[in-house]
């Protein structure tokens, strides 16, 4: 049983869900056990939903059997809820018969003057207890009634420095309040990589490529665009591509370039810039994976519904902060990290709402797409319902998440297509030796944007003939593998289609069997504390798949512990592994980080990978074999520090010449052995000064000429300077003293 009781437009907080109660007065309304039920308040003409959910306010409903002539008493509660709880606190001063004056409160920005909209607005009673909240509305206003009384309001908002006030409340008394804030607001979060010439490959479509074969780049360009360049990039290493053909397809509006991957110094995950004529200079993050060789025993890991950064709307108390939802996704990065499976396809919902990447500048696609950057292994994405769908009360227009999503994660062409891809969705395949994936966009689009386009199913017809004529061009696959955020109208069936698996999510909870073929999968959620994944292994194209893991409520289920610190100040560190989890993780993956220079390095309880001592540390990446619920210890060690500065086959920097010097002097290396390389000045602190020369060389000499400026054409202060020749395993220094 409850009241209804007033507070404007609570219709907006639970569209779609729970019943309805039309009315204007408070009038009683009584609810059965099995309805999912809150107490609010409908504004004139109405209507007030009732739904059971977190994101508002746990409801209270008590049972109890009546016999004849029997009482039973109940304690009834006013359960409300919202992100700005100032209307409701004013109905129960109104219910409470309490005095009360009128606060209007206005925040604007201390450098542009123009209003904050989201700003937070804490009242605090004489006590400094927190009484109510406010935030502001797009004008930057928000309005309260507070108890007679002396107050301090405290504005804040993301971006900027708060400011408070003091003041005394007057029984009807009317106060205007102005916040200035100063700060440079929620732009100090720059913009995310949005889409712009690079399209594939990406951060979320990323491409894995061996030395000697063919990767292809596609990019949106003017078609008279020439003097097209490409190179990848990790760290302090620079790989030049050697561009063999540059096309132009004038049915979709993309170039395509094939450029040929070249030996390279680390097997590691790089980011690829593109050059052009014309100004072009684009860098897609993490889009490349230059593997040593396909492995045939490995295993691969999916995650879905990580609803970043926070799983509350931003109508509902949503803050555009860092939230649980982060926390938990950076907690099943730490384990990723660690397990280093080849891969990571992700199934849906990254974000909770597309539209806040503008909005207020919240910035949730710029956020998620940095979070996805902290994985050391490629990730593949594919859209979901939260991700495209468009939630209704989110003041942006209809369509708004689905344009972001094409901005950060998708095809801008998409909008509009050209002939030559008329599909407006994003669907994509790879394969892994001998199995293929494919992934699709799925959604229930909440804002019913283009409709006629879209429809009320997972899938348009137009993507189902897309997955139909792309796993048939794939039917020599040992195994193929789609995902996607679910099938809500059951439109893929497995068999049919040749599928020997499915991956999904969206309904927070496990589904399917991990014994029988075909897989049809779903996956717990990695959001709200769960920290899900399902690790899939594979072998020789045939496909196991594990019983779901979660990262634990802080991390513990699987953690490495360095002794001494792992801060590459250390010539011996040493690493406990501890794995609480019952599965066992044997192609992890461990970085030590050791003082420079480079030298060799013994390793007990692992195997040494590779080396990279490109930078101002030495990354050693150790593979280990993690056993199931157990501890083990992992250690290196640099028994050689250095290498041999002469000899013939030794890299070595000579002196410069002349040295002192003024303006300029001659620096001439030798390479034993084509590598990347790098060249700079730095000065006494540490810091770079000149980056002379960087890339894949050739074996052999080297010269390059420093004319005593930065990087940033200035001339530097006379003084002591060292030059830094460095390829991955070893590095050596100069001297040099400028003299003005």
């Amino acid at each position: 049983m409850g009241d209804a009781f007033h507070w404007g437009n609570s219709q907006k907080y639970a569209p779609g869900y729970g019943f309805s109660l039309t009315g204007t007065t408070a009038e009683p309304w009584l609810a059965s056990v099995a309805d999912g039920v809150s107490y609010g308040y409908c504004g004139p003409a109405g209507n007030l939903w009732g739904p059971h959910g977190s994101y508002w306010s746990d409801v209270n409903v008590t049972t109890a059997q009546i016999g004849p002539g029997e009482t039973v008493s109940y304690l009834r509660y006013l359960v409300v809820g919202a992100g700005d709880i100032a209307p409701v606190v004013t109905i129960i001063h109104e219910l409470r018969g309490t005095p009360v004056g009128t606060v209007a409160c206005n925040v604007i920005s201390g450098a542009t003057g123009s209003p904050i909209a989201g700003a937070v607005i804490d009242a605090l009673d004489s006590t400094g207890q927190p009484y109510l909240q406010m935030r502001t509305a797009s004008d930057g206003t928000a309005t309260t009634t507070l108890p007679a009384g002396d107050w301090r309001l405290v504005a804040s908002a993301w971006g900027y420095d708060s400011d408070e006030q003091s003041l005394t409340v007057a029984i009807g008394g009317n106060d205007d309040r102005l916040f200035t804030l100063a700060g440079s607001g929620p732009s100090s979060l720059a913009i995310g990589d949005t889409l712009t010439v690079i399209q594939r490959p990406l951060l979320n479509i990323p491409a894995m490529i061996t030395p000697h074969d063919t990767l292809e780049i596609s990019c949106a360009a003017d078609p008279s665009t020439t003097g097209w360049a490409a190179q990848l990039r990790h760290g302090a290493i620079s790989i030049p591509l050697s561009i063999v053909d540059a096309t132009y397809d004038a049915s979709t509006l993309w170039w395509t370039l094939s450029a040929t991957i070249p030996p390279v110094p680390l097997f590691e995950l790089y980011d690829l810039r593109v050059t052009a004529n014309g100004g072009i200079d684009d860098t897609s993050w993490h889009a490349v994976r230059v593997l040593q060789e396909y492995e045939s025993d490995y295993y691969f890991v999916q995650i879905t519904d990580l609803h970043l950064p926070d799983h509350q709307f931003s109508d509902h108390g949503a803050t555009p902060e860092d939230s649980t939802e982060t926390v938990d996704f950076r907690e099943v990065i730490a384990d990723l990290n660690i397990i280093h499976p080849e891969f990571v396809l992700i199934t849906g919902d990254i974000v909770n709402e597309g539209e806040l990447e503008d909005y207020l500048n919240w910035r949730c696609y710029t956020r998620a797409q940095r979070e996805l950057t902290e994985l050391q292994i490629p990730s593949y994405l594919s859209a979901g319902n939260h991700d495209l769908g468009g939630w209704l009360n989110t003041p942006p227009p209809d369509g708004t998440s689905r344009r972001n999503w094409w901005r950060f994660f998708g095809w801008p062409r998409l909008d509009d297509p050209p002939p030559g891809a008329p599909l407006r969705t994003q669907n994509y395949s790879f394969d892994y030796g001998p199995v293929h994936f494919a992934a699709l966009e799925a959604y229930v689009s909440y804002d019913s944007w283009r409709p006629e386009i879209y429809g009320e199913e997972s899938f348009i017809p137009e993507q189902l003939q897309w997955l139909s004529d792309d796993l048939a061009s794939a039917s020599a696959s040992t195994s193929q593998v789609a995902f996607y955020h679910l099938d809500f109208a059951d439109q893929i069936d497995l068999n049919s289609l040749g599928l020997e698996m499915a991956l999904s999510g969206h309904t927070h909870s496990d589904y399917g069997s991990i014994t029988s073929p075909p897989y049809d999968l779903r996956t717990n959620n990695v959001c709200d504390g769960e920290r899900s994944y399902r690790l899939i292994r594979v072998s020789n194209g045939v496909l196991y798949p594990q019983a779901t893991l979660s990262a634990g409520t802080s991390g513990e289920n699987l953690v490495v512990e360095y002794s001494p610190a792992n801060d590459g100040t250390h010539e011996r560190v040493s690493a406990e592994v501890i794995n609480n989890q019952p599965q066992r993780f044997d192609h992890a993956q461990l970085r030590f980080l050791m003082p420079q220079p480079a030298g060799s390095y013994q390793v007990s309880g692992g195997t040494l990978l590779q080396i990279d001592a490109s930078d101002s540390v030495v990354v050693c990446y150790v593979t280990v074999d993690i056993q199931a619920s157990a501890t083990q210890t992992v250690t290196v060690e640099s028994i050689v520090t250095g290498v041999p500065a002469n000899g013939p086959m030794a890299m070595h920097l000579d002196p410069n010449h002349p040295n002192p010097f003024n303006p300029r002097t001659t620096l001439r290396y030798h390479l034993p052995h084509m590598s990347s390389m790098a060249l700079s000045i730095y000065d006494l602190r540490g810091r770079e000064v000149r980056r002379l020369v960087s890339g894949l060389q050739a074996a052999g000499e080297g010269t390059a000429i420093w004319d005593g400026r930065n990087d940033a054409g200035q001339e530097v202060a006379s003084g002591i300077y060292f030059a830094r020749l460095s390829i991955p395993g070893a590095t050596v220094s100069q001297k040099l003293t400028l003299v003005r």
